[in-house]
């Protein structure tokens, strides 16, 4: 494990800068997006999502609309490749230490990494203190376009491509494993994902599609996480375990929101939109959803995040072990 000090942190921090200034600046044009990657293509690059889900005009339920323009960061480990890829799909705060922190570990391992970055290309900074804002559910298109335009690289293995969410990340990871999303956002003949990794989604809002997942998933939460409560989602991957799907869970004793964020020191938010004390059956993936009288006022202020070097480093060996596992080399 990993952990900053002195000069060692300033330099980490400095680059965490560079890579928050790199993603500063307009979306451009739809038309002017490049369709395809080129071999030396890397770094920072705008895509178009696979269409998009936005609010219908009463605000009760999501439907397909025109794509939009959003952007990403692509890095490669040493070598020619083809190699396999993870694409990293971030929290409610944006870019931050949970996707900075794996992808250098990942791509050490062997994979290149797809950081996609839902906000910049919307003109936004961050949807904590407004849940309504932009929904994980509502970023399921984003991962899909992701791996669309990543699958036209030359130098990826379009077989073997996870998406790896962290928290409203991880709830568009569970919203994208069901097999309404690849149904929905995979065009016949095109590369579908893995498998799927989900660090501390919520699953308080159950809806039926996510009975169904189209790859394997894996889950993984704190046993103290106050923001995205582990009980829920122990509930879900134990449904699909006992319906013969690929889905388990680990949960990690003492472990907070965040817990795999290098150096956080324990933050109580009050700011932040919580779900936690939400438990809502929707009759679809896409609504309609209960108004703020019909929830009981559930959704409330206020969630706790923490480091935990201890869970941090025991998560990292099993994510490890489980990519290895789930991307073993295939016939074509």
């Amino acid at each position: 494990m990993t952990i900053f000090r002195g000069e060692a942190r300033t330099r980490w921090l400095l680059r965490f800068a560079l890579v928050v200034f790199s993603f500063a600046g307009c979306a451009p044009a739809l038309s002017d997006v490049k369709p395809a990657l080129s071999e030396t293509d890397s770094g920072n690059l705008w895509f178009a999502s696979a269409r998009s889900l936005v609010r219908s005009w009463d605000q009760s339920r999501l439907v397909l609309g025109a794509p939009v323009v959003i952007s990403g960061e692509l890095r490669f480990p040493p070598g020619a490749g083809p190699f396999p890829a993870v694409i990293l799909a971030h929290g409610c705060g944006g870019i931050r230490t949970p996707e900075l922190g794996w992808g250098p570990l990942l791509r050490e391992w062997g994979y290149a990494t797809f950081v996609v970055d839902s906000f910049r290309g919307r003109g936004l900074t961050e949807v904590c203190t407004n849940a309504r804002t932009l929904t994980g559910i509502q970023r399921i298109p984003d991962a899909y376009g992701a791996l669309r335009i990543i699958a036209t690289h030359p130098r990826i293995d379009t077989r073997r491509v996870v998406l790896m969410g962290f928290s409203h990340g991880g709830i568009l990871t569970m919203g994208a494993s069901t097999v309404w999303a690849k149904e929905t956002f995979v065009p016949a003949g095109q590369s579908a994902f893995r498998a799927f990794v989900a660090f501390y989604p919520s699953c308080n809002f159950a809806y039926p599609e996510r009975q169904r997942i189209s790859a394997p998933v894996r889950i993984h939460t704190g046993e103290l996480d106050d923001w995205t409560p582990a009980g829920p989602c122990v509930s879900l991957a134990e449904i699909l375990k006992g319906s013969g799907q690929d889905a388990t869970i680990t949960v990690y004793p003492a472990a907070h929101h965040g817990f795999d964020s290098i150096g956080l020191t324990f933050l109580y938010r009050p700011d932040v939109d919580s779900g936690a004390a939400c438990n809502l059956q929707l009759a679809s993936i896409l609504g309609p959803f209960p108004s703020i009288r019909e929830t009981g006022g559930c959704l409330r202020k206020g969630a706790t995040v923490a480091w935990n070097p201890d869970a941090a480093q025991q998560a990292r060996r099993n994510v490890r072990a489980q990519l290895a596992e789930l991307l073993q080399e295939r016939g074509r």
